[in-house]
C-alpha cells in the first residue's frame, strides 16, 4: 500500500483509501471517471492537496450568465484562476472546457493566474465553473493586473546580450588585437555595446536612487547608480581622448549581474501572489436586494438602512438584520464557531445562512456601519520588500563606500589619478552578495517552500520569521478541517432505526447533521419520506409509524425513536492530520505555541488538550485577538488564522500567514498562504528561515573580505580594467556557489512528512 496519497503525492495520516484528504478522493474519482488520467502525465510525481468549495458563493455569476445569453453570436468572458502551477492544470482547465456545449476557444495564461474563453450562447458558465472548482482551483471575476515588471525582463536581457557580446569582443583587444589593424573597430564596438547598456540598464538604477533620494532614503542603488555613472564618464572620456578602452567590459559585466539579482528578487514572490485570486475585500460581496418585490444583485456597499434582502443557503449577511422566522446561522467568520446557532430576531452581521432554505432579512444599519466593512478594512500587510537588517545594512554599506571612494580620491598624487582611484573603488565594491547572490537565496528557499505547499508573498517575511519564538493559531479551519466527525456506535443500531438516521442525517444541512452523514453513509436512502426542520433544535421524521429525530441532547446530539434514546452522538473538529504532532515539534524546537479562538471557552480548551497546548483562548472577539498580540508580541510572534475574525490580529502580528486560499482577501493580507493539507510547512518555513540567515551571514563575510581586497588594490592604484573584469565576475560567480552549496549541502529535515524538501522527485515551481 501506497504511503503517499494518489492524487498529490502528500504524506497519508492513517489509512483513508490511499488518498490525504477528502478534496484529493473527490478530484482523483472525477479525474478517473472523465477519463482524464493523462493529468497525472504531465503534471509529475507531486501535486497540491485540494481543498473542497463546497457551497462558495457564486452570484459573481449572474451578470456574466446574463451577457452570455443577450448575446446573439459568440461572447468573450474573461476570469481570474487560483491555483494553476503547471502545464497540466492548463490541459485540465483545457479539456473541461472543450466538453461543455457552445465551448469556441480558451486561452489559461498561468503565468498570471486567468483565463479568457470564446463562448456561444448556450454555454453552460456555471457548470464550467463548478466543474473546475470541483477540482481543487477557484475562480473569480477578472480582476488582477500585470505585476511583473516587464521593462525589467526586456532590460535584464538586453543588458545580457550587451555584455556577452562586449566580453567577446574585449577577449579579442585583451588577447592582441588592440594593436592591430581591427583595433580601433573593437574599440567602438565595446564603446556602443557600454553606450547601450548604460543607456537600457543604468537607467533603471539612476532611477531608483533619485527617487530614493527624494524620499530621503539611503539606497543600495545609490553607490551602483554612481559607480555607473563614473566609471562611463571616465572610461567615454579615456576612449574619446586617446583611444583607451577603459572600464567598458567590466560596466556592462556589472550592470547585467545587478539587473539579474533584481529580476532574480521579484520573479517568485509575482508568481505566489499571482496564484491566488484578487482581494476580495469590502466591494467583492455581493448581495440580493428586493425591489419592489423583486430580487436585484447588488454590492454591500450600496445597502440602505430598512434594505429587504434575498438570503440564499450559504450567503453572508452584510449587515446587523431582522429576520422573521428563526433560522440557523453560521458565525465562522464572526468568531470562529464551529457550530450554527438558531436565530430568532437580529442577526449580526458576518453570519452565513446555513439551512436550506432562502430567508428574507431586514437591514439594521447602513453598510457603512456595520462590523463586516472594519474587518474588510483591515489593511493589507505593507511591505516594501527591504527587512530592517537590509535596510539598515544599506545605509552603511551607501555611506561607507562612499566615504570609502572619496577617501581614494586624496591619496591619489593628482586629480587624474584621484579620479581613477574612485572609479575603481565604485566598480569593484560590486554588491554581489545582496545584488545577485542573496536574490538568489532567497528564490532557492521560497522555490523549496512551494514544493512543500507554502507559498510566501511578502519579500521581507524570511527575515522576520527568522526572528520568530512564538507560533500563535487560530482554531477552527487552521489547527482544525473545519469538519466535524461523529463518534457513537452506529453498528448497534437495527435496520429500521439506521435507515431511519441515514434519512435524517442526510436531509439537513446543519454541519453536525452532516458529520452524522458521512459516519453512515447513504445506504438506505429514501426519495419518498418527508423530514422536517426545527431550527435550532434538530430534524424528525415519521417512519413505519415511528416519530425519529436527531438533535440536541446526550453529551451533544441524541438520536431517539418515540422520545426513547437510541444513540449518544458526540461531534468533535477533525483536527489536521498532522496538527498534534507538528504542535509538539514545534515545542521541542523552543517555540511558544498557543491559540487565540473566538470559539467557546470549552471547546477550545478540550481541543488544547488534544494537541498539547497549554496556553489557549476562547470566547475572543477580533479587537481581544489584535489586543492580545499587542501585549505579547516582541517581534517575535507568527498568528496562523483563517477567518475575517482573525484580520485584526493577522495585520498586528509581526509575521503571519494561513490555510484559507478560499478567502483571498485574508490571504492578500497574509505574509504566506498554505495549499497543504497539514501544518508542517509552518515549520519548515521558520527552520528554512533561520538557515538563511546563516547562509546570509555566511555570504557577506565573504563579500567583506572581497571587497576588503580589492579597495586595497585601488587605493593602491593597482586595479586595472582588465584585472577588474576579472575579478568582480570570479567573485560573483563564487559567492553564487557558495550559497547554493551552503542550501543544498545537507539534508534539512529528518522528519518523513518533511521529505519533499529534498526529494529530487518534487515538483518544480
Amino acid at each position: 500500500m501506497s504511503e503517499t496519497c494518489l492524487h498529490c503525492g502528500g504524506p497519508l495520516e492513517g489509512s483513508r483509501d490511499q488518498y490525504c484528504c477528502i478534496g484529493c478522493r473527490f478530484v482523483a474519482r472525477i479525474l478517473n471517471d472523465e477519463g482524464l488520467e493523462k493529468y497525472y502525465a504531465l503534471r509529475g510525481p507531486r501535486g497540491e492537496p485540494v481543498a473542497p468549495t463546497d457551497n462558495r458563493d457564486r452570484k459573481w455569476l449572474e451578470p456574466i450568465e446574463e451577457q452570455i445569453a443577450q448575446e446573439e453570436g459568440i461572447s468573450r468572458v474573461d476570469l481570474d484562476v487560483q491555483g494553476l502551477s503547471c502545464a497540466a492544470c492548463v490541459w485540465l482547465i483545457d479539456q473541461l472546457f472543450r466538453r461543455e456545449a457552445g465551448a469556441l476557444r480558451i486561452v489559461v495564461n498561468p503565468a498570471l493566474g486567468s483565463l479568457s474563453m470564446s463562448v456561444a450562447p448556450q454555454f453552460p458558465v456555471r457548470k464550467f465553473v463548478e466543474r473546475v472548482e470541483s477540482c481543487g482551483y477557484l475562480l473569480g471575476p477578472a480582476r488582477k493586473t500585470e505585476q511583473t515588471d516587464r521593462g525589467l525582463l526586456l532590460r535584464m536581457g538586453l543588458t545580457i546580450a550587451f555584455a556577452m557580446n562586449g566580453m567577446v569582443v574585449a577577449v579579442a583587444l585583451y588577447a592582441g588585437a588592440d594593436s592591430s589593424a581591427l583595433g580601433p573597430f573593437f574599440r567602438a564596438m565595446t564603446f556602443a555595446f557600454s553606450c547601450a547598456s548604460v543607456l537600457v540598464g543604468g537607467s533603471w538604477f539612476f532611477r531608483s536612487a533619485f527617487n530614493a533620494l527624494r524620499r530621503g532614503v539611503l539606497h543600495l542603488d545609490l553607490p551602483i547608480a554612481l559607480g555607473i555613472a563614473l566609471a562611463f564618464s571616465s572610461s567615454a572620456w579615456a576612449y574619446l581622448d586617446h583611444d583607451a578602452l577603459g572600464y567598458f567590459d567590466p560596466l556592462n559585466v556589472f550592470i547585467a549581474l545587478m539587473l539579474v539579482g533584481r529580476f532574480i528578487q521579484q520573479r517568485v514572490l509575482d508568481q505566489n501572489r499571482r496564484r491566488l485570486l484578487a482581494d476580495d475585500g469590502v466591494e467583492a460581496i455581493l448581495t440580493r436586494r428586493l425591489e419592489d418585490g423583486r430580487p436585484k444583485l447588488v454590492r454591500c456597499s450600496e445597502l440602505k438602512k430598512g434594505d429587504r434582502l434575498l438570503l440564499s443557503p450559504g450567503d453572508v449577511v452584510p449587515v446587523e438584520a431582522a429576520i422573521g422566522e428563526p433560522a440557523s446561522f453560521s458565525l465562522d467568520w464572526i468568531n470562529g464557531e464551529s457550530a450554527p446557532r438558531a436565530f430568532h430576531d437580529t442577526v449580526p452581521a458576518g453570519a452565513f445562512l446555513a439551512g436550506d432554505e432562502t430567508r428574507v432579512v431586514e437591514a439594521k444599519q447602513d453598510f457603512k456601519d456595520s462590523i463586516l466593512l472594519e474587518l474588510l478594512r483591515t489593511p493589507a500587510r505593507g511591505d516594501d520588500g527591504v527587512s530592517k537588517f537590509w535596510h539598515r545594512f544599506a545605509q552603511l554599506w551607501t555611506i561607507s563606500v562612499l566615504v570609502i571612494a572619496a577617501g581614494a580620491f586624496f591619496v591619489a598624487a593628482d586629480a587624474r589619478g584621484g579620479l581613477d582611484r574612485v572609479t575603481a573603488v565604485l566598480i569593484v565594491t560590486c554588491p554581489c552578495a545582496f545584488g545577485i547572490a542573496a536574490p538568489l537565496a532567497y528564490q532557492i528557499v521560497q522555490a523549496r517552500l512551494r514544493r512543500v505547499g507554502l507559498f510566501v508573498r511578502s519579500a521581507t517575511f524570511l527575515d522576520r520569521a527568522a526572528r520568530v519564538r512564538r507560533v500563535v493559531f487560530d482554531k477552527t479551519g487552521t489547527l482544525t478541517t473545519g469538519r466535524l466527525r461523529a463518534l457513537a456506535d452506529f453498528s448497534s443500531l437495527s435496520p429500521e432505526a439506521r435507515v431511519a438516521l441515514v434519512n435524517l442525517a442526510n436531509r439537513s444541512n446543519h454541519p453536525k447533521s452532516a458529520a452524522v452523514a458521512r459516519a453512515v453513509g447513504h445506504d438506505g436512502f429514501r426519495d419518498d419520506l418527508t423530514v422536517i426542520e426545527h431550527v435550532g433544535h434538530g430534524v424528525e421524521l415519521e417512519l413505519d409509524g415511528h416519530n425519529y429525530t436527531l438533535g440536541r441532547g446526550g453529551r451533544d446530539l441524541a438520536f431517539s425513536v418515540d422520545d426513547r434514546v437510541l444513540l449518544d452522538i458526540e461531534t468533535t473538529e477533525d483536527l489536521r492530520a498532522d496538527a498534534a504532532r507538528e504542535v509538539q515539534a514545534l515545542r521541542d524546537d523552543g517555540y511558544e505555541v498557543g491559540i487565540l479562538s473566538g470559539d467557546t471557552g470549552d471547546r477550545v480548551r478540550a481541543l488544547a488538550d488534544r494537541v498539547g497546548i497549554t496556553e489557549a483562548r476562547g470566547d475572543q472577539t477580533p479587537a481581544d485577538k489584535a489586543d492580545y498580540v499587542r501585549a505579547v508580541d516582541s517581534e517575535d510572534t507568527l498568528v496562523v488564522g483563517d477567518g475575517i475574525n482573525d484580520g485584526p490580529a493577522i495585520a498586528t502580528a509581526f509575521c503571519s500567514g494561513t490555510p484559507a486560499i478560499d478567502r483571498p482577501f485574508i490571504a492578500a493580507r497574509s505574509d504566506f498562504y498554505l495549499v497543504s493539507a497539514g501544518l508542517a510547512p509552518i515549520r519548515v518555513a521558520l527552520e528554512a528561515a533561520r538557515r538563511l540567515a546563516r547562509v546570509l551571514r555566511l555570504t557577506l563575510g565573504v563579500a567583506l573580505a572581497y571587497n576588503a581586497v580589492t579597495i586595497a588594490l585601488a587605493y593602491a592604484g593597482l586595479m586595472t580594467p582588465l584585472l577588474c573584469a576579472v575579478l568582480m565576475p570570479a567573485s560573483s560567480l563564487s559567492t553564487i556557489l557558495a550559497v547554493i552549496l551552503s542550501l543544498n549541502g545537507e539534508r534539512w529535515h529528518r522528519a518523513k512528512a518533511l521529505e519533499p524538501w529534498t526529494s529530487s522527485t518534487s515538483r518544480s515551481s
